[in-house]
């Protein structure tokens, strides 16, 4: 499976800043036109494993078959109203899959596809898992990412949003780890801006995904904080290390004093992977406590 190119209109992500306050999330396609020649179609993936193909646009319509994960369909129609599941708001999909044709709620289609670079029989897809309101008012965005192996799931891991969201997920291969098949990062964005504040970093090897970091921007008028990580393929990489490089910029009263050099600390730590956590290798001096977490410097 190819990473396509998406028509989803994945509005909470990309769109505009005020649609992040919403307590639900839309997930919408694109419809193929019947007159769309085959080699131009767009073909969309299963978020979910195990979903029933429905005859009509409804959970008690009748089942068709049951689909597995990473199923390829092409979407021909969708339903007049959309149905909102866990928080997530979408449309019936009436697709086609191998010979047959039957509906699929549009929650359970994936966002994203793509597939690993160490083994090209895994695959992954990521969507969303739920979105709920808590006590406090505040709206809980939770996201999927599963892999799977010729129909089969062999992991799934869920993420938070916390007080950002997922923007765009990207797979980089093992980025010069000799214990790492795959580097995935999830680019982060600011719920009320929709710029991006930073990165999460998902490790995946063995048939399992591993939450590695999220490395979060965060800025106060006199402070800031920067960080990222160099992997050994990287330019200035060091073998089977992974670099964080830290940039800590102090005192900023103006535009001058932020690039002044003398405002300016840059920290190397080096990090190895032990196959679960990240275990520092020396120990370097203590960052303050109110140091504000930043990346992409």
């Amino acid at each position: 499976m190819k990473n396509v190119k998406k028509s989803v209109l994945f509005i909470c992500l990309f769109v505009v800043a005020n649609l992040f306050a919403q307590s639900v999330e839309q997930v919408e396609f694109e419809v193929m036109d019947k007159e769309i020649p085959a080699e131009e179609l767009t073909y969309e993936y299963l978020l979910a494993h195990k979903v029933f193909l429905r005859e009509k646009p409804s959970v008690r319509s009748k089942k068709v078959t049951l689909l597995n994960i990473g199923t390829k369909m092409v979407l021909w129609e969708k339903s007049l109203y959309a149905k909102e599941i866990d928080g997530i708001k979408s449309h019936w999909y009436r697709v086609t899959t191998g010979d047959q044709t039957g509906w699929v709620w549009g929650g359970m289609i994936a966002q994203k596809s793509f597939g690993s670079i160490a083994d090209n029989q895994v695959k992954f897809v990521y969507g969303y898992e739920s979105s709920t309101t808590n006590e406090a008012g505040i709206t809980e965005v939770k996201y999927q990412l599963r892999a799977f192996k010729n129909g089969q799931q062999l992991d799934k891991m869920v993420l938070d949003s916390l007080s950002a969201i997922p923007a765009h997920i990207e797979n980089h291969g093992s980025l010069g780890l000799f214990n790492v098949e795959d580097v995935i990062t999830v680019d982060l964005a600011d719920a009320d801006t929709g710029y991006q504040v930073g990165k999460s970093y998902v490790f995946w090897n063995n048939g399992r995904f591993k939450k590695v970091a999220s490395l979060i921007d965060y800025a106060d008028s006199n402070y800031l904080k920067t960080e990222s990580f160099v992997f050994p393929s990287d330019m200035q990489g060091v073998k089977s290390t992974i670099l964080l490089k830290t940039t800590i910029t102090k005192n900023i009263k103006s535009l001058d004093d932020a690039l002044a050099q003398n405002n300016v600390e840059f920290i190397t730590t080096p990090y190895i992977w032990n196959g679960s956590k990240l275990i520092k290798k020396q120990e370097n001096r203590e960052i303050e406590d109110n140091a504000v977490v930043s990346i992409d410097f």
